[in-house]
């Protein structure tokens, strides 16, 4: 009994072993059949079918698409299955070059787009294959196809300063312009550095986007410690043409300088006396290269008042700007340090001048009349005129025949000077200064020498050419004890000599002596005498 229990129960584990052999190979054929729907993308799954949503044509963006620009494709997926599942777009080009896009889940019902981003390789048209995945299955037989793309070349990029501003008021402005090339829109970055010293220091940056064409761009900078300026356009996300394109530029500037000289061009008066009104008239000049902004004049005392405030304009480079102040009531009565101030903001300047004042109540307060003395000076100013006339005509006079004396020969009468005018003349010198004047022939006596108004004595003719004469003995003979004692007389050597009475040097001709000589200095009339003689 014993044995046919064993026998039977082996028979069981047989039998056993057997059942679990056939249900695991029948288990094992059913699974291998699902694996291969997945992978093969069995489109006949009614769990999963995936189908396009509306057109079957792949959409692409972006266009116009430049040469080394990513293009964008898409394409709108529906799930018409009862479960929940993945696709994705995927784009093989011609040079076996595959772009693989994210996968996007789909539920059951719904549509989603898909997508993937691509790049085109060269200028042109340019071929593309596309199809949709799912990791498992239900694809539309209808969902791959080809399409083309045509590229243009890379776009350019341009950029210059045009000019700056620089003024103290406003600081530094900087007007550039970026030049795009035809195309679609891009981003760029500009950024502006200090390139004084040979290295860029950044200054300011700008982030924009540009349109095809040219655009303007400012940059207020305040005021930098700069002399050279770096800009430069950097791309974002997309490439130019470096061969076409100048995205850098550099510009040098120059800091403001306001200068402004004031110079005061006319006071009047010079010498104000107190209370006396006083014109000031000034000029600004702008010696610098920026223009100024409005300030204030002031015109200051040393004790800082201010006695006179007023406005003063803008002024260009080499500009000029004059006014005239007024000041009413000179309140001051002693010479004053005037100071006149420009300032504003951006600068100061001064100048000072001195006004020589005067107290009108100190100079008027005198110690007698003005109006006496002044009376007083030209009476005697009329005095001392008239009597230097009578002077001058009593020595000057011709010497009178009233007195017979032996200086002075009696005068001719009106009748005998008529018939004297009527004789033949002839001509003598002054014996003084050699003036040579015509006389009556027959004339002898005193002549008065109308250039050195002295008077010598003229003899006849006959008796002039009478050379056999002897002078000394003439003289003796002409002359007594008491004319000698009544007449000077000097003798000199030479045709020089001395007054008797003050010593001025004579020139009387030492061949026309014996002579009567007049001195021209103290109207001494004497004998002029040889030396020898």
């Amino acid at each position: 009994m014993t044995k046919s229990l064993n026998v039977s129960t082996l028979f069981s584990i047989i039998l056993i072993t057997l059942f679990c052999t056939c249900s695991f190979i029948n288990f094992y054929q059913i699974d291998s059949q699902s694996l291969n729907q997945n992978v093969t993308h069995n489109a006949n799954d009614s769990r999963f079918n995936f189908t396009a949503a509306g057109s079957e044509k792949i959409s692409i963006n972006g266009e116009p698409i430049h040469l080394g620009d990513n293009a964008y494709a898409s394409l709108l997926i529906n799930n018409k299955g009862n479960h929940t599942d993945s696709v994705r777009l995927v784009i093989e080009g011609t040079n076996n070059s595959i772009w693989y896009g994210k996968y996007v889940e789909i539920e059951s019902g719904s549509s989603r787009e898909i997508n993937t981003i691509f790049l085109p390789s060269k200028i042109g048209n340019n071929e593309f294959n596309w199809s949709v995945e799912s990791p498992n299955g239900g694809i539309d037989v209808e969902l791959n196809g080809t399409f083309s793309v045509e590229v243009r070349s890379i776009q350019s990029l341009h950029i210059d300063f045009n000019s700056y501003s620089w003024t103290p008021s406003e600081g530094l402005e900087v007007i550039s312009s970026v030049y795009l090339s035809d195309g679609v829109s891009r981003e760029i970055i500009i950024i502006l550095s200090d390139h004084s010293d040979g290295k860029k220091v950044f200054l300011q940056s700008l982030k924009l986007t540009l349109d095809h064409g040219m655009r303007t761009i400012i940059f207020n900078l305040g005021h930098p410690n700069v002399e050279s300026l770096f800009i430069e356009a950097i791309p974002l996300s997309w490439f130019l043409n470096s061969s076409d394109s100048r995205n850098t530029s550099t510009s040098t500037v120059t800091p403001p300088l306001i200068l402004l000289d004031v110079e005061f061009d006319n006071i009047y008066p010079m010498s104000p006396i107190k209370n006396e009104n006083i014109t000031f008239v000034y000029t600004v000049t702008n010696n610098g290269n920026s223009k100024s902004s409005p300030g204030l004049i002031r015109l200051i005392m040393p004790d800082q008042t201010i006695i006179q405030e007023g406005n003063l304009p803008s002024l260009s480079p080499d500009a000029t700007y004059s006014d005239t102040i007024i000041i009413y009531e000179w309140p001051y009565a002693q010479p004053t340090n005037v100071s006149i101030y420009i300032f504003s903001d951006d600068y100061y300047s001064s100048n000072w001048i001195l006004i020589d004042s005067s107290n009108p109540t100190e100079s008027s307060q005198l110690p007698f009349d003005i109006y006496a003395v002044s009376y007083g000076s030209v009476a005697g100013l009329t005095i001392v005129l008239l009597s230097k006339v009578v002077i001058s005509a009593i020595s000057n006079r011709t010497p009178s025949t009233k007195k017979p004396s032996k200086l002075r020969k009696p005068r001719v009468s009106r009748v005998d000077i008529i018939n004297k005018e009527k004789q033949e003349k002839r001509e003598v010198s002054c014996p003084l200064c050699e003036q040579r004047l015509n006389v009556p022939s027959l004339h002898k006596g005193l002549v008065k020498c109308p250039s050195c108004e002295s008077n010598f004595e003229v003899l006849p003719e006959i008796e002039v050419e009478d050379k056999s004469i002897n002078i000394s003995k003439v003289d003796v003979n002409s002359t007594d004890d008491t004319d000698q004692s009544s007449i000077l007389s000097s003798s000199s050597k030479g045709d020089m000599l001395n007054c008797p009475s003050c010593e001025q040097k004579l020139r009387v001709l030492e061949s026309k002596r014996p002579v009567r000589a007049r001195c021209p200095a103290c109207r001494c009339e004497f004998m002029a005498l040889s030396e020898e003689k």
